[in-house]
């Protein structure tokens, strides 16, 4: 257990693995726990009663009080907290402050989507730089053709892959290849 919560520590140098982690690891759990990531707390509605009776204007529909919530739906209702423990758990002392007060894990998953993925320039340096370094791959010395393959896989997740064509990134791989 010690070793999976190492690979679910928030970490910025491997921000994409733990993205695809992190949400593979919610998604395991509750198969609505990724929809309380991406839309914000599950709320169980019921047929409002006094709609007719006291104001016709008033909603159709309102919260189902918590007391009225059958098991099944105090289990969909609890899937934010279960989800924002996970998430708090992932966060070392630095960060933790940056979070503490958002009221759901939709929000926590928001701030930490902006930690990592930064704003619009630093996306641009980060594709910049991801570029440069396609450009001027090769093999290094004494290293193995799988660990060329594991380097070239990672720089490829870290570019925006479908503004490279498949042909392109063959030929990459066939010229920086060693004639032996």
């Amino acid at each position: 257990m010690e070793h999976h919560r190492h690979f679910l520590m928030f970490n910025l140098d491997k921000f994409d693995d733990w993205k695809v982690r992190m949400q593979a690891h919610l998604s395991a759990i509750h198969d609505e726990m990724w929809d309380v990531i991406t839309d914000g707390p599950i709320k169980i509605l019921q047929v409002n009663p006094n709609r007719i009776l006291t104001d016709p204007t008033s909603p159709e529909m309102i919260s189902k009080e918590k007391s009225l919530l059958t098991t099944e739906e105090r289990t969909r209702v609890n899937l934010d907290n279960i989800a924002k423990d996970i998430l708090y758990k992932a966060l070392d002392q630095s960060l933790f402050p940056r979070v503490r007060k958002c009221k759901s894990a939709k929000d926590i998953w928001d701030v930490l989507m902006r930690i990592g993925e930064g704003d619009e320039q630093e996306k641009e340096n980060k594709l910049t730089i991801a570029m440069k370094r396609f450009e001027d791959f090769k093999l290094g010395p004494k290293e193995s053709i799988t660990k060329m393959e594991a380097r070239f896989m990672k720089l490829l997740s870290d570019l925006d892959e479908e503004k490279l064509s498949q042909k392109e990134i063959n030929l990459k791989i066939l010229r920086r290849l060693p004639m032996s």
